[in-house]
């Protein structure tokens, strides 16, 4: 059971480190990154008392890594990278008890690793691993470890030193990868300060790629690449920061605005009823673990209540490669505040993400729309994206416009998740002659592609009210030109709890096909009503299409390969030919089991009216043809 609290609140600061940069002439005291002896002995203190929920997984980690058998291992390949991650639970643990068992199974993960010829694997991310571990069990086992061992592990990290040097990431700002690399580099060069020149360099070009992430990072706190890829870069990150602080090297915190506010990204794109699992976009699916620390260490340093509330309930119950970090960053001064009382809806104004929820509990519904650039708008116009040519992120997929609708604790409405190709056909979008959006049919989104077309995406209306919220997603000019489209507005009206009408507002230059995109898990069944039903695990979901008039449907159960969705899914194409302006209104409901009623339902002469378990509306549906303002409703609703 995961308890909210953690016992007594024992006010404990951390460290506060020097904000000075320049490197040591000689070596300094050991330990220093992130642990320091005043913090061991903080923590000593604590584990019987405020950390004694935590203790116990960080302890249980490294017995098991210690007792595990060492793989025969050519390079540190996703499968090993672990090792890299779990290795300081080794000597948080020798620290913590005193038990030199813990050194010695230290000294031979290292030494197994050490004799890995390369250090390869994803690129530098299996590489960065081994680095961060080894380099943070070299600064805590410093005054214990064989002296041969101490030789070994310098040697090896001025060697992967050099080689980060030259490949590190420098040009994707926003990806996973440079934050990863980046804090590998800086790790070797706090790790070795004063015992080699070549610190000086290393951290000089951390020090300036960490500067450039910082001013980069998207103003609302949110991330590109999904949540998964947010856990796995800020993981990193993280304990380079802290590591920078605690040594005295360079304090980043204070300004550090999107660090201050990222941990509510999670926080919104959790799910209702289901805090640990989050809303699927770009490559994430669900997340890999429930990494605390990436919560308890910010709540510790901006004194955040919510970001500490959501760890209390998020981080592992069970012992993880990261159980080590969670024990220590915990801060037991910060009172958690209710992660569940934020507000039900949020707009994500630099990247155009926009979450509208129900409320927060289990079998509520939760629906997540996209409409804005890659690197958000405020990166899309910087004048050095080119030079570098883009910030990232290649994890993106061609979904612009697309939403995804989860209720009853089902996923309805679906985005596909880590997919091998990104095609815009796989999203809840549509396709204009057969053509999806700019960037697509490749392993990664071509991003520059992406970003090199005007106008960029753009959300246009986000507003909410107890009754409902409403929003407006321009595509501007993502498709690619052979789809001969001149604009594609998608306005989404979520009438609360449970009904979610779509109304795209399509023109085309010339006369067109245009396919209306729905994903699901399972099958989508037509009705004698005219409508769609889609069953899964007793939760009923229609689909009814109201424009246009004549339309022709299919309904493909396909394979999908690499997608966080058992390989298959189920899609509604509902397709239409027009030229000049086109549009789709498509209402979709939530029935709760299979007695439900679904809503009654009458559209005519522009009108549509709407009736379910006592509450009416009365919506007037606009013609977008005579619109002046892109911007405004149309979509007019009167509660009856």
């Amino acid at each position: 059971m995961i308890h909210r609290h953690f016992g007594p609140l024992l006010i404990t600061g951390l460290l506060l480190a020097s904000s000075g940069s320049a490197a040591a002439s000689a070596p300094a005291p050991h330990p220093r990154l992130i642990l320091t002896p005043t913090r061991v002995t903080e923590l000593k203190a604590s584990i019987a008392t405020s950390r004694r929920e935590l203790w116990p997984a960080a302890l249980q980690s490294a017995v098991d890594l210690s007792h595990a058998t060492i793989p025969a291992m050519r390079e540190a390949n996703n499968r090993y990278r672990t090792f890299g991650d779990t290795l300081p639970a080794l000597a948080l643990a020798y620290h913590m008890t005193g038990d030199r068992a813990f050194i010695d199974a230290a000294d031979r993960w290292l030494n197994a690793m050490l004799d890995v010829s390369e250090w390869r694997g994803s690129q530098n991310l299996g590489r960065s691993a081994w680095v961060v571990g080894s380099a943070l069990v070299y600064d805590w086992l410093h005054d214990v470890l064989p002296a041969t061992t101490l030789a070994r592990i310098r040697q090896r990290l001025l060697s992967e030193g050099e080689i980060l040097l030259r490949e590190t990431s420098y040009w994707r700002l926003l990806s996973n990868h440079c934050l990863i690399e980046t804090s590998a580099l800086g790790l070797i060069g706090l790790t070795l300060q004063g015992e080699d020149e070549r610190t000086d360099k290393f951290l000089a070009t951390a020090r300036e790629r960490a500067d450039l992430i910082i001013e980069h990072a998207p103003l609302d706190g949110s991330w590109g690449e999904g949540v998964q890829y947010w856990q796995y870069g800020l993981g990193y990150f993280l304990r380079y920061l802290e590591a920078a602080r605690t040594s005295g090297h360079h304090d980043y915190f204070p300004r550090y605005e999107w660090l201050k506010q990222t941990g509510y990204f999670a926080i919104d794109f959790s799910l209702p009823g289901l805090p640990k699992e989050s809303v699927n976009i770009a490559d994430s699916g669900m997340n890999d673990y429930g990494a605390g620390f990436l919560f308890f260490l910010p709540a510790s340093i901006y004194r955040n209540g919510y970001f500490q509330d959501f760890a209390n309930w998020t981080r592992a119950g069970r012992p993880y490669k990261f159980s080590w970090m969670d024990f220590i960053a915990f801060d037991p001064g910060v009172a958690p505040v209710d992660f569940t009382t934020r507000p039900n809806f949020r707009h994500f104004d630099d990247h155009g993400f926009v979450i509208m929820r129900s409320g927060w509990a289990a079998g509520d519904t939760l629906i997540a729309f996209h409409c804005g650039p890659g690197p958000g708008h405020r990166n899309q116009e910087h004048p050095l994206r080119l030079e570098r040519r883009g910030f990232g992120p290649g994890h993106a997929h061609p979904d612009t416009n697309s939403f995804s609708l989860f209720a009853g604790g089902q996923w309805l409405v679906l985005d596909p998740g880590y997919v091998h190709q990104k095609w815009t056909r796989d999203e809840n979008t549509i396709l204009v002659n057969g053509h999806g959006q700019t960037g697509e049919g490749h392993e990664w989104l071509d991003f520059m592609a992406f970003q090199q077309r005007t106008p960029a995406p753009k959300i246009l209306r986000a507003e909410t009210n107890p009754n409902f919220d409403y929003v407006i997603g321009d595509a501007g000019n993502v498709y690619v030109d052979e789809a001969g489209l001149t604009h594609f507005r998608r306005h989404l009206l979520f009438l609360k709890p449970d009904i979610l009408i779509v109304y795209d507002d399509i023109s085309v230059k010339d006369p067109a096909r245009i396919d209306w995109r729905l994903q699901a898990y399972e099958a989508v069944v037509p009705t004698a009503a005219g409508e769609f039903e889609i069953q899964l695990a007793g939760v009923r979901f229609l689909v009814r299409p109201l424009l246009p008039v004549r339309f022709e449907h299919q309904v493909e159960k396909r394979p999908l390969r690499g997608s966080k969705t058992n390989g298959t899914v189920t899609t509604l194409d509902l397709i239409a030919e027009g030229s000049g302006h086109v549009q789709f209104l498509v209402v979709l409901s939530v029935l709760a089991n299979a007695k439900a009623q679904p809503p009654a339902m009458h559209f005519a002469h522009g009108r549509l009216s709407l009736a379910r378990d006592g509450r009416a509306w009365s919506i007037m549906v606009l013609d977008p043809a005579v619109a002046d303002d892109p911007a405004a409703p149309l979509l007019i609703v009167n509660p009856r």
